[in-house]
């Protein structure tokens, strides 16, 4: 990974980062929050050997050194502790003040300091003073000899008080919000990487590429408005309306001996888009003058209708079935397109879609328009947009940036390859303006029959049909 692609993660993963640091300040907020104040007061002693000329000074210093170091681990000894803590009287048990009291030689001194920490000023201090007092009866008791008349060989005194300090030593605020925050930046930094790691999803036009063998057609930007605002206006100048305007050029260029062209939108998984790049492609193609007309195949999930504002109760299988013509069935729009829907939904998607009849409907829609756009169900989850690829002249498979899979993709151009379909070209949905990242928009897809129209239902006259099939495919 070089830097470039470093700070390309860093860019696309940043409310992943932002969101580790913030839940990192607030765990740190809390910890200074509950932790309860520590206060602490140091008494120093020196011990030194007593100005009798028994010893010369360089092995006196050395011997006192010695001595001072064992001092200090006498210090917290508990014969020691014991004492001071009945000395204290406030409900410290001597090993509770044990782990309140530690005692150190300072380096190259005859020094011996006695730390104590507390939850008060004064009783820090307190438990300083005692400690260092008890530790001076200790080698008093301990140095001096059985003889009275000869002198202690060590003598231990207090060089200084333990001193009353107001200011807490812990929590200490600024080094603990410095050291919380910088380690939640540097989890949310490695949790980044992590995640782009073994993130498999497409969010490049290389990863399109080195699967599909060809860059994409068109990239379309993610753009949060989609959802309020679907239907593209090709009298506008957003990025939006220009990605479907190079997707059209493209497509002409695609197939520059068709007259006529039937084209299929289809992705790999559901809520990729395709419903919304197909209405909007059939629009644009209409804006240029052309005559489209955009045919709803999906019978599991139709959406286009609801996106055009027109009704989906009639459609193909209404035609199908006989109960009204290939012209009353489709429906104009006006953006200039021409709508034929689903109609009922049928049990058998896929049985209806591999029929003569069928494909002698797309026949004679071929004949009647410019352009076709055939909406048809995702590739993987179901088998109908493999049949109609053998009877379409090519087909835009959509790929929705940093959602599709490699794996999904693959298998998709699999697929479509195992028909012997022709594929125009990718088209990604959905990215962000720079770089990997963002994730795009997508509309629910839910797959799965609920209640149906039997085709073979004599009970249903096409006036009854296109009221009460409706009603009941779209729920």
């Amino acid at each position: 990974m070089d830097l470039l692609q470093f700070l390309g993660i860093l860019r696309a993963r940043w409310r992943f980062i932002v969101t580790a640091l913030v839940i990192g300040g607030a765990l740190t907020g809390l910890y200074i929050f509950m932790t309860p104040a520590t206060y602490a007061s140091s008494a120093t002693l020196i011990v030194s050997t007593p100005p009798t000329g028994v010893l010369d000074p360089y092995a006196a210093t050395q011997t006192t050194q010695q001595r001072a170091q064992s001092y200090a681990n006498l210090a917290t000894d508990a014969e020691v502790l014991e004492r001071a803590a009945e000395r204290l009287n406030v409900g410290l048990s001597a090993g509770e003040l044990g782990e309140l009291v530690s005692a150190r030689v300072v380096e190259e001194t005859m020094l011996l300091e006695i730390d104590a920490r507390a939850k008060s000023p004064e009783l820090a201090q307190q438990t300083a003073t005692v400690v260092a007092d008890e530790v001076i009866r200790l080698i008093k008791k301990l140095e001096t000899p059985t003889n009275d008349n000869v002198p202690a060989p060590i003598i231990a005194r207090l060089a200084a008080k333990a001193a009353l300090n107001p200011v807490p030593v812990a929590p200490n605020i600024p080094v603990n919000l410095v050291t919380g925050l910088t380690l939640s930046l540097l989890a949310g930094i490695a949790g980044a990487v992590l995640r782009d790691l073994l993130d498999t999803s497409v969010k490049t036009a290389e990863d399109v590429q080195s699967i599909a063998g060809s860059a994409p057609i068109a990239t379309l930007p993610y753009d949060a408005s989609v959802r309020d605002n679907p239907l593209s206006s090709d009298d506008s100048n957003g990025a939006m309306n220009e990605a479907f305007r190079v997707l059209r050029t493209n497509l002409q260029f695609a197939d520059l001996d068709a007259r006529r062209q039937t084209i299929l939108v289809t992705s790999s998984v559901p809520d990729e888009g395709k419903t919304f790049v197909a209405t909007n492609l059939a629009i644009s193609l209409a804006k240029a003058g052309r005559s489209v007309l955009l045919f709803d195949a999906d019978m599991r999930n139709p959406n286009v209708g609801k996106l055009l504002g027109l009704e989906n109760t009639v459609g193909m299988i209404t035609v199908l079935l006989g109960r009204a013509s290939l012209e009353q069935a489709i429906q104009p729009h006006a953006s200039g397109v021409s709508f034929l829907g689903t109609g009922p939904q049928p049990p058998n998607p896929a049985e209806v879609l591999d029929t003569q009849a069928m494909r002698d409907l797309l026949g004679k829609l071929r004949t009647s328009f410019d352009v076709v756009i055939v909406d048809a169900p995702p590739l993987l989850p179901v088998a109908d947009a493999a049949i109609l690829l053998t009877e379409v002249d090519g087909a835009l498979l959509l790929v929705r940036h940093g959602s599709t899979t490699r794996s999904q993709l693959k298998h998709a151009i699999t697929r479509v390859q195992a028909v012997g379909g022709r594929l125009f070209g990718t088209v990604v949905n959905a990215a962000p303006a720079h770089g990997i990242g963002s994730y795009g928009y997508g509309y629910g897809y839910g797959y799965g029959y609920g209640q149906v129209l039997q085709v073979g239902d004599s009970s249903t006259d096409s006036k009854s049909g296109r009221r009460g099939g409706g009603r009941r495919a779209q729920r």
